[in-house]
Formats: C-alpha cells, structure tokens, sequence
C-alpha cells in the first residue's frame, strides 16, 4: 500500500471503528429496521408537503374532483414549467432529509454512538468546510459546466433561463436550488459517507476497497443503470470518500456534492421523473470524468495544505492521532 493509501486508511473519521460496527445482526437490524421506517417517515413527509404545494398552487380552484389531475401535471412538466421543477426540488429534501435522519438515528441507537460520530471526527461539525466544499467546487467546476453548455449546439437552453420568463422567477429557481439541494445532498452523505463508509471499513481499510464499494452502491441506489450516468455518480462517490477520509467527515464532500447537484439543474437538466438520456460511454465522457475526480483530489489537498485556508475551514481538527470517542451517548 502506498504511503497516501495507508494515511486514508488512518483517517480519523475510521479510526474509532466499535465492537459493535462490526456486529453482523446490527448491521443487518440497521438495515432492514433504517431503510423501512425511513422509506415510511420520507414517504409521509413527502406526501404531506407535495399535497400542501399542489393545494398552494391551485389545486382546488376547479374543486376536489381535479386536484389528482393538477398533481399529475405538477409531476409531469418538471421538464419545462417553474412550479414543477419547484416542487420537485421541495421534494428532494422533503423525503430524503427525514429518510436519512430517521436511518441514521436508528443506527446510532443500535451502535450505540453519538450521531455526530457518523458525520465528523471534529469536535464540531464544520460549517466553514461545508460551505468551502460548495464554493471551490463552483470556481473549479462551474465554468467547465457552463462553457461546455454554451459551446454545445445541440445542448437545450439552461434551466435557469428557460423555466422562467423573466429574472424574479429565475432568481427563485436559483435560492430554491442552493437552499433546498444542500440538505439533500447532506442526506445522502450522512448515509453513504457517514453510516456505509464506516461500515464498509469494519470490513476493510483499504482505501481502494472502501472507494470501489461505495461509489457502486452510491451509483446503484439512484436506479439510473445506462453504462456513462452509472460510471460517473460511481466516480463521483468515490472522490466523495476520499475527501471524506482525507478530512475526516462529510463536511467538505455535502459541499462538493451539493455543487454538483445546483451546477445540473441551473445549467444542464432540471430535476425530472424522466430518466435521463444516456449518449453511451465515450472518450469525451471518461475524459470529463477523469477530469472530474482529479478535481475532487485536487480540491481537497488544496484544503489541506493552504494554511490559512485549512484554519479557517476547521480541516485540520480532525487528527487522526485523536480519534473520537463518540460511543457512550447516541443523541448527545
């Protein structure tokens, strides 16, 4: 192992691995008992705000008879229309906020940890590093987004400028983006991030391993299995655990992540039930992907190894010679 591999495998995020992690019955109780209740919270939550949004928008004007065919088109025109592409940004965070807090509160409970412990190994959750993550990712990544939309002539015109007729409503599409898709990608992480790569490290601490493992299952989870979306979510949830790692929490990576997600729907794609077009695997899209994860290392070191930056964001309170000890006080 080389010797950047084994300083990811001492991480301090994995350094503080219980008995009980490695419990095969918890593991698999958190799995069955997580992934049920949380679908059910998420699906109640979800259902609670998408019929309070569809009624705000009018969905009894024309009595209760129509209220099914107004939310059916609420859902259908994400593609093109404000309020849809609103609704299902609001959605985004009304089922996976409550799914991935009701899952992690269950493994806490079982494992008998703090939940802090499956976020970060600082001694406080770093806000700075969050908003570090989401900020470098923009000025790094951002202008390729935008060029490359730009440049491509067959590219539709951006979200952010076609779903609104004027700039009040593209300036509320764009608030809603960042301030509703932050928490939803700080769900994911919390899961895949926090939980699995802890999980999958009571297996392993071959930072290869843990990498391959939870990019797959990260990729695998949003349903989409065309070969070039698959291989790119894959990647992305790999370069997620190595600023995991490297930072030791999922501050850095919810930013990354978060960025990632608002630079799509701004500029590429809003968010739709339709599954994406898939132009198949190409030298140009392994090129951007290569690109991609060399960002995301890059990213991450330049966190690290700028002083003043690494201060200011808090990077380096999480030493790996101090591993945390989080397991007496699942809710404190």
């Amino acid at each position: 192992m080389s010797a950047e591999a084994a300083q990811l495998s001492r991480s301090a995020f994995i350094a503080d691995l219980s008995p009980r992690e490695r419990s095969l019955w918890r593991v698999a109780l958190t799995l069955v008992g997580g992934l049920f209740a949380g679908f059910l919270v998420g699906l109640l939550i979800g259902a609670i705000v998408l019929f309070g949004f569809a009624a705000a928008t009018g969905g009894f004007s024309e009595g209760f008879g129509a209220f099914p065919g107004h939310l059916k088109a609420l859902l259908a025109g994400a593609d093109n229309d404000l309020k849809s592409s609103l609704v299902l940004l609001l959605l985004a965070t009304a089922t996976n906020g409550p799914w991935a807090a009701t899952f992690i509160a269950l493994a806490a409970l079982i494992a008998g940890r703090n939940i802090r412990g499956y976020l970060t190994a600082a001694p406080r959750f770093r806000w700075k590093l969050l908003a570090a993550g989401l900020v470098i990712s923009f000025a790094l990544i951002g202008p390729f987004v935008i060029a490359g939309q730009l440049l491509d002539k067959t590219a539709p015109p951006a979200p952010l400028l076609s779903l609104a007729a004027d700039w009040p409503g593209r300036i509320i599409y764009a608030v809603a983006s960042v301030a509703l898709l932050v928490p939803a990608a700080a769900a994911e992480e919390v899961v895949f991030r926090g939980w699995l790569l802890r999980q999958t490290a009571a297996l392993s601490r071959n930072p290869f391993f843990l990498m391959i493992v939870n990019g797959v299952l990260f990729s695998a989870v949003h349903g989409d299995f065309t070969p070039d979306p698959f291989l790119t979510r894959a990647l992305m949830g790999a370069g997620f655990v190595y600023m995991t790692l490297r930072l030791g929490g999922v501050e850095f990576s919810t930013g990354a992540h978060a960025a990632n997600n608002i630079l799509i729907v701004l500029f590429i794609q809003p968010l739709s039930l339709n599954p994406t077009a898939s132009s198949g695997v190409s030298l140009d899209s392994l090129t951007q992907d290569a690109l991609l994860v060399f960002s995301y290392v890059l990213m991450t070191e330049v966190v690290l190894r700028v002083g003043p930056l690494r201060r200011w964001t808090g990077a380096d309170l999480a030493d790996p010679t101090r591993p945390a000890a989080m397991a007496a006080t699942p809710f404190a």
